[in-house]
């Protein structure tokens, strides 16, 4: 039975609605004045991260083929617009600077308004208009946001402007570039998070997106980008942020947690491998997972290199 957003809205801060991914963090007491005092209690230190995916260029509650308001036989509503609003409450209710809103990807396709802003009246021409996701993103204040593979398709001139745009970081750990296979686009955002009495909690957020790019839009990408493994990446990546003083990472990936691949072995990478970083990569605390299109509110998953659990949450699709 499809879950009604609103009614689980009211039971928890993790909905389909958009908003995903609530954690705590706690820092490390601070070392004992002397051997004679007794050391000091740790302070605990609760950060919400907030999360949608898969937004698909919808703004509005409005379904642009039968040009009304969107709704459905659950009573589910879209668009950043009322994310805009649940975004507002839970900040109000755990204070702004004790939140995190991230996206896991797939934002400049999916409506006629994103094709108008790409094709009728592009982004890239010259005194062009912004894009209204990035108005929209901007307005609402994301601290950062993944690429997921519909990002290229309306090439990478578009992608660059939409970047230019944001007032954001678009992360896309594994979009190298293809002659240097240096990463392409920022593989990660870190942000502190002050406490007080307390040292500062520093969040690192790792961004990952889809394989599949190299197939799915072959005709942009061949020759100017690759993509490699989520796994591996994360495996390379995860590590270096520990060492730069990460206390929390978070990984937003343009990724499902199902483990297959839509495109059989044509690549030597799993499409849908959120759950596989987990496991396999120890020093990750959540993942913001995306691509799948699935409501996720939580998954446990055990990493094998360390007995911790990583939470996993999906925010379904559409905001």
């Amino acid at each position: 039975m499809p879950l009604n957003r609103r009614k689980f809205l009211k039971k928890s801060a993790v909905t389909g609605a958009g908003v995903a991914l609530a954690g705590a963090a706690a820092p490390s007491a601070q070392a004992a004045e002397s051997a004679m005092k007794k050391p000091a209690k740790a302070k605990r230190y609760s950060l919400t991260v907030l999360g949608t995916t898969d937004l698909h260029g919808h703004v509005f509650n409005w379904d642009y083929f039968k040009d009304a308001e969107y709704t459905d036989t659950a009573g589910n509503a879209q668009g950043l617009a009322r994310i805009s609003t649940l975004v507002n409450r839970i900040r109000k209710e755990r204070g702004r600077e004790n939140t995190l809103l991230l996206d896991a990807g797939d934002t400049i396709q999916g409506t006629p308004l994103t094709y108008y802003y790409a094709k009728v009246d592009p982004i890239t021409a010259k005194g062009g208009p912004v894009h209204p996701m990035a108005q929209a993103m901007n307005a609402i204040g994301y601290d950062a946001v993944a690429l997921g593979n519909h990002e290229f398709n309306y090439g990478i001139e578009t992608l660059r402007k939409f970047e230019d745009q944001c007032r954001f970081p678009l992360l896309g750990a594994n979009a190298l570039d293809a002659k240097t296979l240096k990463p392409a686009f920022p593989p990660y955002f870190i942000k502190k998070f002050h406490v007080k009495g307390a040292p500062p909690v520093k969040v690192a957020v790792l961004g990952l997106t889809n394989p599949g790019i190299a197939i799915w839009d072959k005709a942009y990408v061949q020759g100017k980008l690759t993509f490699p493994g989520l796994e591996e990446q994360a495996a390379k990546w995860v590590p270096k942020l520990r060492s730069m003083g990460a206390d929390v990472v978070v990984v937003s990936a343009h990724s499902g947690s199902s483990g297959t691949s839509s495109y059989g072995d044509q690549l030597p990478y799993v499409e849908n491998s959120a759950a596989l970083v987990a496991q396999q990569v120890p020093g990750i605390d959540a993942i913001l997972v995306g691509h799948a299109h699935v409501e996720i509110p939580e998954l446990k998953v055990t990493n094998t290199k360390t007995g911790r659990t990583v939470v996993l949450s999906e925010p379904l699709a559409f905001a």
